[in-house]
């Protein structure tokens, strides 16, 4: 999935305050890469929810990014869906890997 990959969520997240939210993530990824997000969609579409199922996917590589990023708090935001609902938030931290 070419979302997925980890230039892109550098990419976006360089883009992104100090202090963010997964949902505000999403929105910056379907600016920048909007092609890339639509074919990821369409990947999913056998999912019974295809967009939670991406951005399920999108927020585990998210949480994977240790040492860049970091868990804050979660609280509740609007979704792509214009619908409110529990996200979660980051916190860019002082070192990128390889400084």
């Amino acid at each position: 999935m070419e979302l997925l990959r980890d230039d892109v969520f550098e990419t976006v997240l360089d883009r992104m305050n100090d202090e963010f939210e997964s949902h505000d993530f999403i929105f910056a990824m379907m600016r920048r890469f909007p092609r890339e997000y639509t074919y990821a969609l369409y990947e999913c579409r056998r999912a019974k929810d295809p967009i939670r199922t991406l951005h399920s996917k999108i927020g585990r590589k998210l949480s994977g990014m240790k040492g860049r990023i970091g868990k804050t708090r979660k609280k509740t935001s609007r979704n792509v869906r214009g619908l409110t609902s529990t996200n979660q938030f980051w916190k860019k931290l002082e070192n990128k890997p390889g400084d």
